[in-house]
């Protein structure tokens, strides 16, 4: 899911930086190469779907990611009516995102050996070089940490900018009487 929510946050930055940069190319080629980068840089945890046990175990950790891919499509939704190009760019990047492990899942469900032998299609989910995956744990505390960045950063900052106005305007009223002239 932490691939949907930054690829989501690609798409809002192409619609706002204008027509040559925000195309439906540079969109889906920005959500791959976003995929690439973070499974590069941290590999997220991988649930054994060959093995009932361990996707058995693995149960809450893919209800949380379908919940909150459903989440950010529902905000994709709601934020983009009257924005149709803003709508296909958040989705051409949420696409480019998601392709390259629907790409090597299906290719994994053909050859299961590439599977576990971790040589699958995309270079960067080759596990023979990948050291230390994070853990279930910590693949949704950094995927809840990325939702709350995403979708309530903007909230945030509007309520501490609204405090620091009324805190401005309170103090600016406030009147002292020094016991000596300046």
């Amino acid at each position: 899911m932490k691939h949907v929510v930054v690829a989501d946050s690609i798409g809002v930055m192409l619609n706002a930086s204008g027509r040559k940069m925000g195309n439906l190319g540079s969109a889906f080629a920005l959500g791959v190469a976003s995929h690439a980068v973070m499974d590069l840089a941290e590999p997220d945890y991988t649930v054994n779907w060959f093995d009932s046990y361990y996707l058995g175990q693995a149960a809450p950790f893919l209800g949380f990611q379908v919940g909150g891919i459903v989440f950010v499509l529902r905000m994709v939704f709601a934020e983009t009516r009257g924005n149709p190009r803003g709508f296909r760019l958040r989705m051409a990047a949420i696409v480019g995102a998601v392709i390259p492990d629907v790409i090597d899942g299906v290719y994994a469900i053909f050859n299961p050996h590439a599977w576990y032998s971790g040589q699958l299609l995309f270079p960067w989910h080759n596990r023979t070089w990948q050291v230390n995956p994070m853990s279930m744990w910590a693949t949704s505390a950094l995927t809840l940490l990325l939702l709350v960045l995403r979708y309530l950063s903007g909230h945030v900052l509007i309520f501490l900018r609204g405090t620091w106005i009324r805190l401005a305007n309170l103090f600016s009223r406030i009147r002292i009487a020094w016991p000596w002239k300046p």
